[in-house]
């Protein structure tokens, strides 16, 4: 009777945390989080699950949770290991991790990989593409993407996720012990039919959120914030040139359009500032350098390709087979180059 009075009371608890999530999501019912910008850095910015439960993973376990996801990923990733390219973006990640709600250490790297995106691991591991290196126009615009995804892991989405699906399935527990099967069956197909859309609108929540953070730790610092909106609108003049090409960063954030909008809107309760950093000649050198390399490295590619391809001609014998010491255009290192021998010389022929 305790545990079924306990399942009922846990379940009557996620129902009403579900129902609350939907009605904050609704227009007319939103309410501007994290709206106190000055208190950056000393700000709880996770949050608890459904308002009200805690996140059932520990900062702790998130960590070694994202060192063994990131030493997976590194097995197989090809990074960019030249070390001007690597330390200047994890100092210019590191400036932005340090005027933001950080509660971990930050491991940045580049991945080579020709796609316009960055992506971050629990607990602090983060890797930016060298295609979004390529694609930013100038250092704002980097830093932009870059504390977006900065934002994600101080406000613990990927465990958030983790924590809330758990929450759903414990809350399917009692049907078990209570209904029979069919009681059971019936709950767990309508559970299952919460959890899909809760964890969709997790997902698109959480983007708007780290949208919002983002412009924040843009802001905070010395960037200018609207290059949140320049780079979103790059991208869609990108898109709408060349369709598909940046198939991988739409397929991972929200319409476009819609983030501008709610960009736009959150730069106006930022507090405005004398001035703000649009570019560095530090940026055009590093991402000079980096176009250079690349171009390099698929030089060299086609160059081999390119060989591999090239064409050989074959002699054949009188009756039609192929000739034994035809090596198709490759010298035959078997040969002995020919000499010149005099009279004197020992086995010379001796002359009539």
């Amino acid at each position: 009777m305790l545990f079924r009075s306990v399942m009922n009371r846990l379940r009557s608890i996620l129902t009403a945390g579900c129902l609350a999530t939907l009605l904050v999501s609704l227009p007319g019912h939103a309410g501007r989080k994290h709206g106190d910008v000055e208190n950056i850095g000393n700000r709880n910015v996770s949050g608890r699950i459904f308002g009200i439960l805690p996140n059932m993973v520990s900062l702790e376990k998130e960590i070694a949770l994202g060192g063994q996801i990131a030493a997976e990923f590194e097995q197989t990733a090809r990074l960019i290991e030249d070390p001007v390219i690597a330390e200047y973006v994890d100092r210019l990640g590191q400036h932005i991790v340090k005027h933001s709600d950080a509660k971990v250490p930050f491991f940045i790297k580049v991945v080579d990989t020709d796609e316009v995106n960055a992506f971050a691991f629990p607990g602090g591991y983060f890797y930016v593409n060298k295609g979004l290196l390529l694609a930013a126009r100038n250092e704002s615009e980097l830093a932009g993407v870059m504390a977006h995804e900065i934002s994600h892991i101080t406000a613990r989405h990927a465990t958030e996720r983790m924590s809330k699906g758990q929450y759903m399935q414990i809350a399917a527990i009692p049907a078990l012990f209570v209904g029979g099967y069919w009681a059971q069956m019936g709950i767990q197909n309508a559970l299952g039919i919460g959890i899909n859309l809760e964890l969709l609108g997790v997902t698109r929540e959480s983007e708007r959120e780290a949208d919002q953070l983002g412009i924040q730790y843009l802001w905070n610092a010395g960037y200018d914030p609207n290059a949140f909106v320049s780079f979103f609108e790059k991208m869609q003049e990108e898109e709408k040139s060349k369709p598909g090409r940046l198939a991988g960063w739409f397929r991972t954030h929200p319409s476009t359009t819609d983030r501008i909008v709610a960009a736009m809107d959150e730069q106006r309760y930022l507090p405005e500032k004398d001035s703000y950093i649009v570019n560095s000649s530090e940026f055009d050198r590093v991402r000079a350098r980096l176009q250079s390399i690349d171009n390099a490295q698929k030089s060299e590619a086609d160059g081999d390709a390119r060989e591999q391809k090239r064409p050989t001609l074959k002699r054949r014998t009188a009756d039609g087979s192929p000739d034994p010491t035809d090596t198709g255009g490759e010298e035959d290192t078997t040969k002995k180059r020919p000499t010149l021998k005099r009279p004197t010389d020992p086995g010379a022929q001796p002359e009539d």
